[in-house]
C-alpha cells in the first residue's frame, strides 16, 4: 500500500510539473495538443485555462472554432451553465455556416434548462426556458433533438404545476384562507391541466367556509352565500362522484347550519 500511495504522489506531481510546463513554455500546438487530451479526459478544469488561452493564439484560424467548441462544453462539463449558455450562444452567433451550430443552440437550451431545475426558484427562470426549448422545436423541427426538448418542456412544466400547487396549499394549511382561497383559484385558472385541480377545487370551498366561519359577525352571512357557491361551483365540475364529495356536502351541511343560525338571531 506504501508502494502504490508513493507511486501514485510521484505521478501526481510528475503531472502537475508536466501541466505546469505546458502552460509556461507550451507552443500552440503543444497547448492545443494537451487541451484535447485533458477535455477527452473529462479533465476540465485544466482543459479550461489551455483553450481560453488558445482563444486569443488560433484568433482568426479555422483551429478557433474547434478551441471555442470545446471551451463551451468545457464551462457545460464544470456544471457552470450560466457561462456555459452564453459561450454555446455566442459559437452559434459567431459560427453561422458551423456543422456545430444547431447543436450550439440546443446546448444554449439546454443550459436554460439546468438553470431553471432547483425547485426553490421562482417560476420566471422556468418558464423562460420552456419559451426558449420551444423556440428551438420550432426553429428546427427536424432536428434530432426535438424529443429530448419535448421531454425538458415537459418536465419544467410539471414543476411550475407542482409549485403551483404547493404554495396555493401552502395558505390553507398556515390558515390563511382568504389568500388560500385566491392561491387555489388562480392555480386552477392558470393551469387548467394541473393534476390537482379537485384537490385545489376542494380547499377553495372548505377555504371559503373556514374564512366566513372565522370573520366577524357582520361579514359572516355574505362570506358563508360565498362558500355555497364555490360549494355549487365544485359539485357543478366534478359531481358526487369524486373523493371529496362527502367532504363538499359536510362544508354545504355546514355552512346552511350557520346561515340558519344567523337569521334566527
Amino acid at each position: 500500500m506504501r508502494s502504490i500511495l508513493y507511486i501514485s504522489i510521484v505521478l501526481l506531481i510528475s503531472s502537475c510539473s508536466n501541466y505546469q510546463k505546458i502552460v509556461k513554455d507550451g507552443t500552440p500546438q503543444e497547448k492545443l495538443d494537451a487541451a484535447r487530451k485533458y477535455y477527452k479526459a473529462k479533465d476540465y478544469l485544466r482543459a479550461q485555462p489551455l483553450l481560453e488561452e488558445l482563444l486569443g493564439l488560433y484568433y482568426g484560424r479555422a483551429e478557433r472554432e474547434e478551441i471555442y467548441y470545446l471551451f463551451a462544453y468545457s464551462y457545460f462539463g464544470n456544471h457552470e451553465f450560466l457561462l456555459a449558455g452564453y459561450h454555446f450562444n455566442n459559437f452559434a452567433e459567431t459560427y453561422t455556416l458551423s456543422d456545430k451550430k444547431e447543436e450550439a443552440e440546443y446546448m444554449t437550451v439546454v443550459c436554460k434548462f439546468k438553470k431553471a431545475m432547483p425547485q426553490e426558484l421562482d417560476k420566471t427562470p422556468t418558464e423562460d426556458a420552456i419559451k426558449d426549448l420551444q423556440s428551438f422545436i420550432n426553429k428546427y423541427p427536424n432536428s434530432s433533438y426535438v424529443a429530448d426538448c419535448n421531454d425538458k418542456i415537459d418536465m419544467l412544466r410539471e414543476r411550475i404545476l407542482e409549485k403551483a400547487y404547493q404554495n396555493a396549499k401552502l395558505y390553507y394549511d398556515l390558515g390563511y384562507y382568504k389568500s388560500a382561497m385566491v392561491a387555489c383559484q388562480n392555480a386552477i385558472d392558470d393551469y387548467p391541466d394541473i393534476n390537482n385541480r379537485t384537490e385545489l377545487s376542494f380547499l377553495v370551498a372548505d377555504a371559503a367556509y373556514l374564512y366566513a366561519k372565522n370573520s366577524i359577525q357582520k361579514k359572516q352571512e355574505e362570506r358563508y352565500q360565498d362558500a355555497l357557491k364555490k360549494v355549487e361551483e365544485f359539485e357543478k365540475e366534478f359531481g358526487k362522484s369524486t373523493n371529496y364529495a362527502a367532504s363538499v356536502e359536510k362544508i354545504r351541511k355546514k355552512t346552511l347550519a350557520e346561515l340558519a343560525q344567523i337569521n334566527i338571531e
